[in-house]
């Protein structure tokens, strides 16, 4: 299970430097726009499940 928590927790990283890649890919081009919105909620989305992820490893029965 660390395995699986391991992973899932690199890909939401990866996502949250994606988020921020595009964030400033639509900034470069669109300036200030409605598209921040889209990686902006993604980006708060995956670090609530980052920050859920980190409390699953401190419960036992994923050690």
């Amino acid at each position: 299970m660390y395995i699986i928590l391991l992973i899932m927790l690199i890909t939401a990283c990866f996502v949250l430097i994606l988020c921020g890649y595009y964030i400033s890919i639509i900034r470069l081009k669109f300036g200030k726009s409605i598209f921040l919105f889209i990686p902006i909620v993604i980006a708060i989305f995956m670090i609530n499940i980052v920050i859920a992820l980190v409390e699953l490893s401190h419960s036992p029965n994923w050690s």
